[in-house]
């Protein structure tokens, strides 16, 4: 009776529940069939939330190990930024513009002064005439608003309030 699916012994309960003889109308109880397809249920029921806190736990230690990843990728670029500065301090200190593997499968090029950028040390200091004007968020519905006023009586166009059903798994 393991093979069979949550569905299908879901599906056996309904049935046996809307039968006739799902209970004696004498006593009250249940009938043998429903006792043992409920407890069928039940038992599949609990493994498959066995099987959703497993893969619950799994996804934590992936998250887990995605962040210990981006920590050490984080090292490992900061690492290579400063081996980058090295390099190029002391090329340019030695006024060596060029460093070429004696393999040949690399080259190193120092271009001085080469790139140019803007650098801002003090933001209030610059005129307002080179300022520029953040676009503004575009406009989201508030969930809260139309909750209250929809709860308080008022109809809001576009929007409703929806049950749903919650699961636990503790």
């Amino acid at each position: 009776m393991s093979a069979l699916s949550l569905y299908s012994l879901s599906d056996e309960v309904e049935r046996l529940l809307s039968s006739d003889d799902a209970y004696d109308p004498e006593t009250g109880e249940l009938s043998a069939d429903l006792v043992c397809a409920l407890s069928a249920m039940k038992d599949k029921g609990a493994n498959v939330a066995a099987y959703i806190l497993n893969r619950d736990a799994e996804i934590q230690a992936i998250e887990q190990h995605e962040a210990k990843i981006a920590a050490h990728k984080a090292v490992l670029v900061r690492k290579q930024e400063k081996l980058r500065e090295y390099l190029a301090f002391n090329m340019k200190r030695t006024k060596t513009t060029e460093i070429a593997a004696n393999d040949g499968t690399f080259k190193v090029r120092l271009l001085l002064e080469r790139d140019s950028s803007v650098e801002i040390y003090d933001e209030k200091q610059i005129p307002a005439s080179f300022m520029t004007t953040p676009k503004p968020p575009e406009p989201k519905p508030s969930k809260a608003e139309i909750a209250k006023a929809i709860k308080a009586g008022t109809e809001v166009p576009g929007a409703r309030i929806v049950k749903r059903d919650r699961l636990e798994i503790k």
